[in-house]
């Protein structure tokens, strides 16, 4: 690394430290406005044929590991807003969408949750080959990841195919299709990036998805890029971070 990336490295770790954010990757742009609410299945829509159609899920292991998928704040939410649609951005290898659906089940509701990711894995996955945990998820074969297909075998196991559809494409071009389509959620979460200019993308391309009364919500709030995203969007839009247990929260007037 050259000394003038070790410079630029180290007034990126500064100015985070003093709550100031260096640069700007990209323009952000809201989601088309969304005119209608559709309000039936989706899966039709992505898939002529159902992703877990004779999938050989009993050749993985159990292995639905990730990070928080099983903080209560989960249960709490879906209590609070008694979703009929989650979508989620950022899946991994499915935890924290298996908990939503257990907790609509337990509630009585009948739940449609989108699984949006492109399962390549977010640039932590990529940084050290030796870390089992990320790098060795990734599952990689001939060079790709095959994170997804964990994913799948973890829905089938637990029994939650119907109530999860995934959805693999980036984010921004998902929230593009929901737009395009009327569809509208009661329930979002963002956990797809830890990078500011990735979670800051997010936040505008999935706020106007969100229904009246509706919550967009994440964690991760001890990383720099996560926190500076999100007070940052919530300043512009006049909106108050509320915390949930180990997840911030924002609730669609």
């Amino acid at each position: 690394m050259s000394l003038s990336r070790h410079a630029q490295s180290f007034a990126k770790r500064l100015a985070y430290r003093l709550g100031f954010s260096l640069k700007r990757l990209r323009p952000v742009h809201a989601a088309p406005s969304v005119a209608d609410d559709f309000t039936d299945r989706i899966r039709p829509l992505l898939h002529a044929v159902d992703p877990y159609e004779s999938f050989d899920w009993q050749s993985f292991p159990d292995d639905p590991s990730g990070w928080g998928s099983d903080s209560p704040a989960f249960r709490e939410l879906v209590a609070k807003t008694r979703p009929a649609r989650i979508i989620e951005v950022g899946t991994w290898k499915g935890g924290s969408a298996l908990t939503l659906a257990a907790a609509a089940a337990d509630l009585g509701l009948e739940v449609e949750i989108i699984c949006v990711d492109t399962w390549l894995g977010a640039l932590e996955m990529w940084t050290d080959p030796a870390d089992p945990e990320r790098y060795g998820a990734l599952a990689l074969k001939h060079g790709y990841p095959t994170l997804y297909y964990q994913f799948l075998a973890n829905v089938c196991r637990a029994g939650r195919q119907a109530a999860i559809t995934p959805f693999p494409v980036p984010s921004v071009t998902a929230a593009q299709w929901f737009a395009l389509h009327g569809i509208r959620a009661d329930l979002i979460y963002i956990d797809g990036s830890h990078e500011e200019e990735d979670v800051l993308q997010d936040l505008v391309s999935y706020w106007d998805l969100v229904r009246p009364g509706g919550v967009i919500f994440g964690d991760d709030w001890s990383w720099d890029g996560v926190r500076l995203a999100v007070q940052q969007f919530a300043a512009d839009r006049q909106l108050a971070i509320t915390h949930r247990h180990d997840k911030w929260e924002l609730t669609k007037p």
